[in-house]
């Protein structure tokens, strides 16, 4: 080939071969580098677990957060409530180097020896809507979504004023091992015990977070206990069970049922009658919260008091824990007002 030649083929070919590869070099830089233009914070965001609507709308928040301060954000979870399967995830982050690891513990005592190898290795720890212990996990804050004894309070007190005299109540919980749930549970029986004592607690009903596990152990308990009055649904997928197993009995006038889960998975029950009132507060936000808290833990600048954190104001901080702030009530006049 004549030497002009040579030099016209490579000046035309050679762009054409490493156009791809400086796409894909460009594609990388954009998701690995902060606004700043620095390596960006790679931030390992974990729920209890991923596919149910709670977690998909804080997923929603966290990458708004994540967005906004230019972190490389991974938001993944075991498939079942699983304790085990979480901390295998948590070492692999530990491996792979993360710089913030933010995890809602299935389990507060097994999922603590990982979070605490992540902690020595190094690595920001927190936890975020439900808590590992403090002490053997080594984290370094829990963000909470709302007050444990607040959320008890008001399940109660909805309970109270719609079921005044004596009658049989159960609780339907998500785990056996979930501190939150847990905590919310004790915190009832410490309200029911102060001021609701007419009522006659069954034996708790745990449904491994599977909805339709809700609905047969809720039909099963309805059809045990002719004379039950109230039924407590305490985590996302428990409450839809619950509810559906109440409107199929026909009892819905027999029966309050209410609890925490979302106005998009509850508003058809509210809107037939089954479900006058439940609590929950927005998981949007949480999402959203726990990933802010984690730069600003990640660059030694989370100071206790009350902070605006991102868009979000009144938020209170102290040495162990981030309060989003109080649970909401929603009923048949306000759940058009929320899409989440």
């Amino acid at each position: 080939m004549h030497t002009v030649s040579r030099v016209w083929w490579l000046a035309m070919v050679v762009p054409l071969l490493f156009a791809p590869l400086l796409v894909v070099l460009a594609g990388c830089g954009s998701n690995g580098t902060a606004p700043d233009g620095k390596r960006a914070l790679k931030v390992g965001l974990m729920p209890k677990l991923i596919g149910i609507s709670y977690f998909t709308a804080a997923r929603k928040g966290a990458l708004e957060a994540a967005e906004e301060l230019g972190i490389d954000l991974d938001f993944d979870g075991p498939t079942t409530d699983s304790a085990e399967e979480q901390s295998k995830m948590v070492d692999r982050w530990i491996a792979q180097g993360y710089d913030a690891i933010a995890v809602a513990a299935n389990d507060p005592e097994l999922l603590a020896p990982s979070l605490r190898r992540a902690r020595n290795a190094g690595i920001t720890v927190l936890t975020w809507d439900a808590d590992a212990n403090p002490e053997a996990s080594h984290r370094q804050n829990f963000v909470n979504q709302a007050p444990v004894e607040a959320i008890g309070n008001v399940l109660v007190d909805l309970m109270g004023a719609a079921v005044p005299g004596p009658g049989k109540v159960v609780i339907v919980t998500g785990s056996a091992t979930a501190p939150n749930q847990n905590a919310w549970m004790q915190a009832m029986r410490a309200r029911m015990s102060e001021k609701f004592r007419q009522f006659e607690l069954l034996e708790t009903l745990v449904t491994d977070e599977d909805q339709a596990k809700a609905y047969r152990l809720t039909r099963d308990v309805i059809n045990a206990h002719r004379d039950l009055k109230g039924i407590w649904a305490i985590t996302s997928v428990s409450l839809p069970g619950a509810a559906k197993a109440v409107r199929d009995s026909g009892k819905a006038d027999q029966i309050f049922v209410t609890g925490l889960s979302l106005p998009n998975t509850m508003r058809e029950y509210v809107a037939d009658g089954t479900v006058r009132q439940f609590v929950l507060w927005n998981p949007v936000d949480v999402g959203y919260l726990t990933v802010q808290v984690a730069k600003l833990l990640h660059d030694g600048q989370l100071e206790p008091g009350e902070h605006k954190i991102g868009r979000l104001e009144h938020i209170l901080v102290s040495p162990q824990e981030v309060l989003l702030g109080p649970p909401q009530v929603f009923d048949r006049q306000n759940i058009d007002h929320f899409d989440f």
